[in-house]
């Protein structure tokens, strides 16, 4: 369901900042989440602010996919999915945002992580060395000519295995 989210923003001009393209992937999840098998009850959310009192973190991911947590309820439960996205992200930016989808898969064992690198070719995901490679997606996404470009790359077995493929719009 994320990469066919993401094969659907199309429009050049969300792929010029990171908080356009963030808004209109948003859109594409909750429009989608419907056709998915989570429970009743799950939510997409962007920015969610979590506090380290309550969430053991203290920055806002770009996305969540989540169950919201009742008052004293325990937030390891009903997590899903967290999104981190870059716009043109080089080695130091994405080495920043794979930290961060490391310790809300850690303390909050969310089920998947996803990094997304818009307006670039580089998914970065040879430079992660964290702890939860299996459970994190690489996204590099940019326009080329009048074409979307999507690399998709994920750890298995220990190696790095990327997709290219290129949508017309």
């Amino acid at each position: 369901m994320i990469a066919e989210c993401l094969r659907s923003v199309r429009q050049p001009r969300f792929f010029e900042t990171e908080r356009g393209y963030q808004g209109e992937l948003l859109a594409e999840l909750r429009a989608r989440l419907p056709k998915v098998s989570l429970p009743g009850g799950t939510l997409v959310e962007q920015e969610y602010q979590k506090r380290f009192a309550e969430h053991g973190v203290n920055f806002r991911p770009n996305i969540i996919i989540h169950i919201p947590t009742p008052f004293g309820g325990n937030r390891r439960y009903g997590n899903f999915a967290v999104f981190e996205l870059k716009l043109k992200a080089g080695q130091a930016a994405a080495r920043k945002d794979f930290t961060r989808l490391d310790a809300v898969l850690d303390v909050l064992d969310y089920s998947l992580g996803v990094f997304v690198n818009i307006a670039s070719a580089h998914t970065h995901a040879a430079r992660y060395s964290g702890q939860f490679g299996e459970r994190i997606h690489f996204f590099a996404t940019r326009k080329v000519g009048r074409a979307i470009q999507l690399r998709h790359a994920c750890h298995d077995d220990g190696g790095v295995i990327e997709r290219v493929e290129e949508i017309a719009y």
